[in-house]
């Protein structure tokens, strides 16, 4: 997907800055970590997102898996588009099941990536690990 270059560019970078603490930790850790990747409703870029992302870090053997709720999902389903663009990139999306973020992700999340978004008020962020991405450019018509 051509529009997902800057998605994709931004979780390469994210990936080899996990990469790099975890080289640079003392400590070896067995479990897996919770990136989360928020973005509006959760079915678009956060979702590209976290696709790379995994991608990524399962190539490097990082322990990290991001997962990629909403902050207001709108739907039950991803746009076809996105559908299409992921799966040309090798990614199966189709029945990706998105939910609404909850103050139990922030809590286990390593990191907190926040994509042209505000965490919901009701939720504050205690991880203390807070990005936000601004001024992405729209993935398709779709978002």
């Amino acid at each position: 997907m051509k529009r997902a270059s800057t998605l994709r560019s931004l979780t390469v970078g994210l990936a080899l800055v996990f990469g790099t603490e975890l080289s640079n930790s003392q400590e070896t850790t067995h479990s897996t970590g919770q990136v989360l990747m928020d973005c509006e409703h959760g079915n678009v870029k956060s979702l590209m997102a976290a696709s790379y992302f995994n991608e990524l870090a399962a190539a490097r053997h990082l322990p990290f898996h991001a997962i990629s709720p909403g902050t207001a999902p709108n739907s039950t389903t991803v746009p076809p588009p996105i559908v299409d663009g992921l799966r040309a990139d090798g990614f199966d999306v189709a029945n990706f099941q998105h939910a609404a973020i909850t103050e139990a992700d922030v809590v286990k999340a390593e990191r907190v990536i926040l994509i042209n978004t505000e965490l919901p008020s009701d939720i504050s962020n205690r991880s203390g690990q807070l990005e936000k991405w601004t001024d992405l450019a729209s993935a398709s018509n779709a978002d």
